[in-house]
């Protein structure tokens, strides 16, 4: 949390800390207790629908036999009739009879006419409604003071660092059962360049792309790999790599450089700001999203596997009266490990927002060493926080909700486009898929498990204990070292769609295979219950396509930021619409990096939406070139570009 030094006597003294704590400890203590209470309540469900199935039964019998009752006395009363006629000289009895049955009838209510049944049984469903696989679980709620920003704060470099994650062991996707072979969607056979004009019209009848603007340059040397992200909003585009920043402030066509330690304070209590970071632009805001992250902190230190994550905001009209400077981002609050209740650092970030909130998930990994001090990380879980949209504007404190999915997968970002939900997935294996959703204001979050409609094919697992993408460059005997995170989601009207990295090969249910690293994409319907609706690819057997971003235009077609690589051509970006089975590269690399061993393209690549007109897309990538003046002879340039069309095709029907 940001230290309030304008506050300083509203600090507690020992005794009242110690007071505090005695008060958490014993609110923590009712929480457990009360969670053992709904624990019991829920094992006991099955016992209580058969209590209430045979009290109903029950019910209904003692309403049978009234009935019956009922028959028999109607029974007698014909039966002294009978009497009566027989034997006129017992007239004077049976009108005593009939008085007495009169006087009966005065005191009790007549008989009613009878029904089927008094009551009806309503079976529970089972597991309260959830199908197997499903669930939810209640989320935990935290607080956040405001980063108080001074005019100036203390110089600080960025040291020149690579970012690895070779300890990173994320869960391996196992092989599921089997549920049917892939039948592949049309092959992507064309990588265009853009800038060499004319191309064929895409397939279905669309208008053809129009690339809009295309922006090209250096990026800032230190960190690697960039780890592309951005956002538009008006004239004004932000983006960024690991530690840096670059604005534009006439729709992406020049950058200049914002540089990242004179906008944000050193982190000196963690391991230092480390990179990851990620932009957006939120129009119900109208503000710019940072989100960066630090390092672990140092062994033997009070804050040992633990990390600090900085949120901060910015409006277009700031960043350019600013020019992108820190009185630009005066609005920032830091999260710790400890807000969360974690002994673990976080890393890999993505954000979205909805409506009312601004969503957030990222991994959680908690940090051991060995005998010889060499550290180790294992995966913990992916940890989501939700910032409500009005106080974050505002640059006020606020509490929030956030919970940690802990189950050993491979855990995804979140969708773009949500409306009020935030919808995220998993892979539970080759065949099935689990989808998380939440919603700022409700205090559970959801799941359900959905099977696939064939087996994708999965990457081996390396000598680090690491599932490994492999793809071979000219120069490279592989360019991409990626993993199966679903690191592409969207929502598209009332379907999700996640994509993901899958490796060559045919998935273990045999049929077509795969003969390079590409992507795979999964449908559902939100409107039957998350119903599977299909499989489609990105593939080409010749290279390798990896790392897809998704968003949705206004027009409902999903645009797509991706790298491309392998066989004769290097690891590049690109982007394209999904459905025209062709992608377009401003700038091909034309070496594979050297910063990295094992090499890798990166994390991640982002496509957005170019507000405000939001019929088109803003895409963020590089490309990495020959260079012999640095050392090693390469260099980085970055790649903004903002693409879509001017108009849908025109509906054939009349």
């Amino acid at each position: 949390m940001g230290h309030d030094s304008s506050n300083e006597s509203a600090e507690p003294d020992g005794d009242t800390a110690h007071l505090l704590r005695e008060l958490l400890e014993q609110a923590r203590m009712q929480t457990r207790h009360l969670r053992e209470i709904r624990d019991g309540v829920e094992l006991d469900t099955c016992l209580l629908d058969k209590v209430a199935r045979i009290a109903c039964m029950t019910a209904n019998e003692s309403h049978a036999d009234r009935q019956m009752l009922g028959g028999i006395r109607d029974s007698l009363n014909s039966l002294l009739e009978l009497y009566q006629s027989v034997h006129p000289e017992q007239a004077l009895q049976i009108d005593k009879i009939t008085k007495l049955r009169n006087e009966l009838h005065q005191c009790c209510q007549a008989h009613e006419p009878p029904v089927d049944l008094i009551c009806k049984y309503e079976p529970c469903e089972p597991h309260r409604g959830f199908k197997r696989g499903d669930g939810y679980s209640t989320k935990s709620r935290g607080f956040v003071k405001p980063v108080q920003v001074c005019e100036e704060h203390e110089p600080w470099d960025i040291r020149a660092h690579t970012l690895n994650e070779e300890d990173e062991a994320l869960p391996q996707v196992l092989q599921g059962p089997l549920v049917g072979q892939l039948v592949p969607v049309a092959p992507t056979p064309m990588v265009l360049d853009f800038r060499s004009g004319g191309a064929a019209a895409p397939s279905g009848g669309q208008e053809p792309v129009t690339f809009r603007t295309f922006s090209q340059g250096g990026i800032s040397k230190g960190v690697w790999p960039p780890d592309m992200s951005g956002a538009k909003g008006g004239d004004v585009v932000v983006m960024s790599g690991n530690l840096w920043l670059k604005l534009s402030v006439d729709s992406g066509a020049t950058f200049t450089d914002v540089p990242f330690n004179d906008v944000f304070a050193a982190d000196n209590t963690y391991g230092g700001w480390a990179g990851d970071q990620v932009i957006h632009y939120v129009p119900q805001i109208d503000c710019f999203v940072l989100y960066v992250q630090s390092s672990v902190g140092a062994k033997g230190g009070a804050n040992a596997s633990k990390s600090v994550v900085k949120v901060a905001l910015a409006s277009p009209a700031d960043l350019k009266k600013f020019k992108g400077g820190k009185a630009a981002w005066r609005r920032q609050w830091d999260f710790t490990s400890d807000d969360f209740g974690l002994s673990a650092w976080l890393d890999f970030p993505d954000v979205s927002y909805g409506d009312s909130f601004l969503y957030i998930n990222t991994n959680a990994f908690t940090r051991s060493f060995d005998s010889a001090g060499k550290s180790s990380d294992a995966f913990a879980g992916k940890l989501f926080f939700e910032l409500p949209l009005k106080e974050l504007r505002a640059g006020t404190g606020f509490s929030f909700y956030y919970g940690l999915c802990t189950d050993a997968l491979v855990y995804g970002s979140p969708t773009q486009g949500i409306g009020d939900e935030n919808y995220w997935a998993a892979h539970v294996n080759n065949s099935k898929m689990r989808i998380y959703s939440s919603k700022g204001s409700d205090a559970n979050f959801y799941w359900r498990e959905r099977d696939l409609g064939g087996n994708w094919p999965m990457a081996a697992v390396d000598t680090n204990n690491l599932t490994d993408i492999i793809s071979a460059a000219p120069d490279s005997g592989d360019w991409i070292s990626e993993d199966h995170r679903i690191i592409g989601a969207t929502r598209v009207n009332n379907q999700l769609w996640f994509a993901w990295t899958a490796a060559a090969g045919d998935g273990g249910a045999g049929g077509f295979k795969f003969a390079q690293a590409h992507i795979q994409i999964a449908k559902f319907d939100l409107t039957q219950d998350y119903k599977f609706m299909g499989q489609s690819q990105v593939w080409n057997a010749d290279f390798a396509f990896a790392y897809p971003s998704l968003t949705t235009n206004s027009n409902n077609e999903v645009g797509i930021s991706l790298a491309w690589g392998g066989g004769k051509n290097f690891g590049s970006h690109a982007v394209g619409i999904l459905g025209d089975f062709v992608v377009w590269f401003g700038e091909a690399s034309d070496r594979t990096s050297t910063y990295l061993s094992p090499t890798r393209f990166g994390d991640y690549l982002h496509v957005r939406l170019a507000h405000p007109d939001t019929r088109f897309f803003s895409a963020f990538g590089y490309a990495v070139r020959n260079d012999g003046t640095v050392a090693p002879p390469e260099r980085a340039d970055y790649l903004y570009v903002e693409f879509g069309r001017e108009a849908i095709a025109p509906s054939p029907l009349r």
